[in-house]
């Protein structure tokens, strides 16, 4: 039996497929990543879901980094409080390669967060990869609902954003959707003002 879609599937979904590495279950790594990667999803991909009840998909606003969402945080937070989801935090020093991985993740939350207890720390790396229960539930009660062209199209979406550096998928989202990025405080690292197009 068939079922509607919901952004939480979808969300599940590209945990549990692979990407880069073609293995199953592939981490995404940095909320920054995979808050651009659902918000890529919501604007390019989510057509060619034809069982997506597009209601249930997360909402965005213009906020300091680009596109955010506060729904997509909740629904992660719900998932690692149910152990479906396991998130993995770092503490990364500035002096290393992956700080560029890092810096927007930091600075992104600091709106959600205790503003004064942040200042002074470096800042964290999220990861997000699935538990076995998480696993189980996408192989027993998701999987079924999408075609295999649909799983292929995620799959190589995933690889895609797991591949691309943060900057380079910044600059794309910032481009195509000016809009989303009316806010950010890094905007004119990634937009030449005159070519801004309307979101």
């Amino acid at each position: 039996m068939t079922e509607k879609l919901t952004g939480k599937d979808i969300l599940l979904l590209l945990l549990y497929l692979p990407g880069k590495t073609d293995k199953k279950n592939e981490p995404i790594i940095g909320r920054t990543r995979l808050t651009k990667m659902i918000y890529i999803f919501n604007k390019e991909l989510k057509n060619k879901f034809d069982k997506l009840d597009e209601s249930t998909l997360p909402d965005f606003f213009a906020y300091d980094y680009g596109p955010f969402s506060k729904d997509l945080l909740d629904d992660i937070q719900f998932f690692v409080n149910i152990d479906f989801v396991i998130e993995k935090v770092e503490k990364i020093q500035q002096t290393t390669a992956d700080y560029e991985e890092s810096e927007y993740n930091y600075n992104e939350e600091i709106g959600f967060g205790n503003v004064n207890s942040m200042e002074n720390d470096p800042p964290n790396l999220y990861s997000y990869r699935l538990a076995e229960k998480g696993i189980e539930f996408v192989e027993e009660n998701i999987l079924e609902n999408i075609s295999k062209q649909q799983k292929e199209y995620l799959i190589k979406f995933k690889r895609k954003i797991n591949t691309l550096s943060l900057d380079s998928i910044l600059s794309y989202v910032y481009n195509k959707y000016p809009n989303a990025a009316e806010n950010s405080l890094i905007r004119s690292d990634y937009i030449a003002e005159a070519g801004a197009k309307n979101d």
